[in-house]
């Protein structure tokens, strides 16, 4: 009886103390809004099969999409965005559903079929990138393409207007 009571006094103990350690930590931490996505059009303009690299995962191949915008950087050139995605062309891999998105194709598919993927044929071709804000480092704001999209998704998500919250 008494080991329980001294295991429920430990426990309330602990956890007071770290209450006061989490107040003062959050006290610290600054609450932001969620940064608003956006979508741009764009245009492909190339496909870098990057083989084998290393990366957080380890080693992995991959390819980088390049995509030129109408927008223009500090340097008074069109503003490049890229994505990399791992080199899988399973059906539920990053790569496969961004192209399924983008272009309507099955990678999985043309693999099977061709033996591989075409991946110039990506090229020349318009997209409508859903864009998230990064970090701003040295003054520069940095986003991330989180979908590729095909140009008339781009479109409807520029006419819809967003829905009322009571």
């Amino acid at each position: 009886m008494m080991h329980g009571n001294n295991f429920f006094h430990r426990r309330f103990v602990t956890s007071a103390s770290f209450r006061g350690c989490t107040d003062k930590i959050m006290s610290t931490i600054i609450i932001a809004k969620p940064a608003a996505l956006r979508f741009i059009n764009a245009l492909c303009v190339s496909v870098e099969d990057l083989g084998v690299i290393d990366t957080q995962y380890g080693r992995k191949p991959m390819v980088k999409f390049t995509f030129e915008t109408d927008e223009v950087n500090e340097f008074g050139q069109k503003r490049r965005l890229t994505r990399l995605f791992h080199k899988h062309s399973h059906p539920k891999s990053a790569l496969s559903l961004a192209v399924k998105m983008w272009r309507d194709r099955n990678l999985a598919a043309e693999e099977e079929n061709l033996g591989e993927v075409d991946w110039q044929s990506f090229v020349d071709t318009p997209a409508c990138l859903k864009l998230e804000p990064g970090i701003i480092k040295d003054g520069r704001r940095f986003e991330h393409i989180v979908e590729i999209l095909a140009l008339n998704d781009c479109e409807l998500e520029a006419t819809s207007e967003p829905e009322e919250t009571k």
